[in-house]
């Protein structure tokens, strides 16, 4: 994440010359003065090699030319890396090029207009929860580029995420992003308000499979936490007054430990001794931020505490609440 963070330092000093539509394929030239001999390469979003070269240290470079699905791309330079909207047109590099102070490099881009073009619609808002997409994109984008805004935006936002998708006719969905962006979207229509929430099944206290299903006709408050996580078990304890106040049939409190043990598990169970269903998620909390776990992906949350308000239909109420946000959403629910 830190590589990634320091060449998005490089790509705000681009500038961009080169016609936006070409039919010559795809290839990366110019000369960066260098420290160190380097390499350049181009990986699609599955990961595998499109183009690469050397770079010496007279810094001259050129790759062979390729044509390629418009889509979004991830350039490497050295160990920086960074996603990048391509099209089959040429790209040049040229510029200063420190490697191990990316920050302090001065670089001019050539080719990559249409990239500069989605910068201009990228959500100004930081919190992916809070993040949205303007309407105003519309009829401004090719469905390449409708994706590679999804996949580059990465926001939360159902109604974003819909909206990009409708602007790429069916026979223009062949695109990783587009793919992406596909399965995003049916995932995120699972998480609007109103929306039936995903089940799932996992073990309790006694081994036993407990599924959301099972909770059908109560109000359920799931809460997603870990015993390693602090503020997880600050609202555990909060939880705890509301649930002593408003309990009764209709209501059931259900605690989904991410842990990457069932010791753990256990022995937070012991401290806490909570009296609502306690339930563990074996798959634990993923190390990587790049491959949330399948429950994390249903529910669309990258950290914890994560609560959710469920209604008496199994429908989502609220989402990502806490403490009077929770009371409140079982109080409306019960109106």
């Amino acid at each position: 994440m830190k590589l990634i963070k320091r060449l998005s330092l490089i790509l705000l000093l681009l500038w961009s010359t080169t016609p936006v539509w070409s039919d010559g394929g795809l290839l990366f030239k110019g000369k960066l003065r260098l420290l160190k001999p380097t390499t350049l390469q181009v990986k699609d979003l599955n990961g595998n090699l499109i183009l690469s070269c050397s770079i010496n240290q007279n810094g001259v470079f050129e790759t062979e030319k390729k044509n390629i699905i418009p889509d979004v791309y991830t350039l490497y330079i050295g160990n920086t890396e960074q996603n990048i909207y391509l099209e089959n047109v040429p790209v040049s590099i040229n510029g200063y090029f420190d490697e191990k102070n990316p920050e302090q490099s001065s670089l001019s881009f050539t080719g990559i207009d249409s990239f500069l073009t989605l910068q201009n619609y990228m959500p100004t808002e930081k919190d992916p929860d809070i993040a949205t997409i303007s309407t105003s994109v519309k009829g401004k984008l090719t469905p390449a580029m409708a994706s590679a805004l999804a996949y580059l935006a990465d926001v939360n936002n159902y109604q974003s995420n819909k909206m990009l998708l409708d602007m790429i006719p069916e026979q223009d969905r062949k695109s990783l992003s587009a793919k992406w962006l596909i399965n995003r979207v049916e995932i995120l229509s699972h998480q609007i308000i109103g929306a039936e929430c995903p089940d799932f099944t996992f073990i309790d206290a006694n081994e036993k499979n407990v599924s959301l299903k099972d909770f059908r006709g109560k109000i359920v408050v799931l809460d997603f936490c870990a015993s390693w996580c602090g503020p997880c078990r600050k609202e555990m304890r909060s939880m705890l007054t509301i649930y002593n106040e408003l309990k009764a049939d209709d209501l059931e409190f259900i605690s989904v430990s991410l842990d990457d043990s069932e010791a753990k598990w256990r022995k937070m169970l012991d401290e806490e001794k909570l009296p609502w269903v306690m339930l563990w998620d074996k798959t634990g909390f993923p190390k990587n931020s790049k491959t949330p776990s399948t429950i994390q992906n249903a529910y669309g949350f990258y950290s914890i505490p994560f609560l959710v308000v469920i209604d008496k239909e199994g429908k989502l109420a609220a989402r990502n609440v806490r403490g009077e946000q929770v009371r409140e959403a079982i109080l409306k629910i019960r109106k």
